[in-house]
């Protein structure tokens, strides 16, 4: 079973589009480096409050912790950019990919 993390960001007041920025970096390194790394993706809700979205699918645990033990691994960059931050891990029972 797949493990779905699904994060919400608050920006902190001037940041929003760095984070969006660095939120866009992060996801696309981790893409194309992080073995099990199924699925990372940038949000912003249509009505924009300063709020993103960060949507991970992770292929099993094994696959978190090791991104997680990467040499230089670290959010320490976002005390820069958020003022909170929730954190939600869900085990993920169906991910239908499109056929269109």
């Amino acid at each position: 079973m797949s493990i779905g993390i699904y994060i919400e960001f608050e920006a902190l007041p001037g940041r929003f589009d760095g984070l969006v920025q660095r939120l866009r970096k992060e996801s696309e390194h981790c893409m194309e480096h992080d073995v099990g790394c199924l699925r990372m993706e940038v949000a912003v809700p249509q009505e924009s409050d300063g709020r993103v979205m960060l949507i991970e699918l992770w292929q099993d645990q094994d696959a978190i912790e090791l991104h997680q033990n990467q040499p230089g691994h670290s959010h320490e960059w976002q005390k820069d950019f958020i003022a909170k931050k929730r954190v939600i891990v869900c085990d993920v029972v169906a991910s239908p990919q499109a056929t269109r």
